[in-house]
């Protein structure tokens, strides 16, 4: 009687270690899609402030765009026009700005790591393909609701003799009236802080390549001073504010990042993982 009391006894203790094994995420490797340890659920009312500050950064740039576009955009598109010579190359670096190659790309990367089950990089893919989409809707309202004319119809035929202001009408789809803010730089910078999220010791380095994606537009004649850092601003936000929501609803199943990086600290509502 007591061996079978002792071994059931064994068994049951055997299960309540797997079964909190499973939970601590010790066991991962046996789910689908894993959840991680963490102290508590999130939430944005616990969430660190210091993501915060990248609110202020694109507030700055937005209210440097409005400066713009009353006391730079005219004049730097003059001066785009009459030195031309880069706008072959920069239309090449342009196309690095187009979004539905990177939703192509994630989305391959996506099924790809899910069938390896690799999840934390799905799972990183599928924050992209959720930053892109949300920064590329949001541009695109924005651009049908403002209409501003492009910096071609400013100078069409060689004359400066368009407009550079806003249309405001109900909302308008129309290529050369859908200029505010450019869908290139907001692309550019949303994958900038997606790096910068990933690899944050290298934030120099995906600021200045997301600056000359964003840049050739405006080298291009495709978009005004304005465009381009309304843009930015929006992309470099947004990548920002969707991971902050993510570790708020769903802390345990967010990506992971490396403890004592300035994305963790920025993002993060739980314990340092690794």
């Amino acid at each position: 009687m007591d061996d079978r009391s002792a071994a059931t006894t064994d068994v049951i203790d055997a299960s309540s270690v797997s079964t909190e094994a499973r939970i601590d995420g010790t066991d991962c490797m046996h789910e689908r899609y894993p959840r991680w340890p963490v102290d508590r659920a999130g939430s944005l009312e616990g969430m660190s402030v210091a993501w915060r500050k990248h609110l202020w950064i694109a507030l700055g740039l937005v209210i440097v765009s409005l400066a713009s576009i009353h006391l730079a955009d005219e004049s730097v598109a003059r001066f785009v026009h009459a030195h031309r010579g880069w706008s072959t190359a920069a239309a090449w670096i342009a196309e690095l700005g187009d979004s539905l190659y990177w939703f192509i790309a994630f989305g391959i990367g996506f099924a790809v790591f899910h069938l390896r089950r690799a999840h934390d990089a799905a799972r990183w893919c599928f924050l992209a393909i959720a930053s892109l989409a949300a920064s590329g809707v949001v541009s695109g309202i924005l651009k049908a609701t403002l209409a501003r004319w492009r910096p071609r119809a400013f100078v069409a035929d060689g004359a400066f003799n368009g407009e550079s202001g806003f249309g405001f009408p109900v909302f308008i789809i129309e290529h050369v009236r859908n200029s505010y803010p450019s869908g290139h730089a907001t692309t550019a910078f949303t994958l900038a802080a997606l790096a910068t999220l990933k690899w944050p010791r290298l934030t120099a380095l995906w600021v200045v390549l997301g600056a000359v994606v964003a840049g050739s537009r405006v080298v291009q004649n495709s978009h005004w001073l304005g465009d381009m850092l309304a843009g930015s601003a929006l992309g470099w936000v947004t990548p920002w504010i969707v991971m902050a929501l993510w570790r708020a609803r769903w802390p345990a199943s967010a990506p992971l990042q490396r403890s004592g990086t300035t994305a963790y600290s920025m993002t993060s509502t739980t314990r340092p993982l690794l």
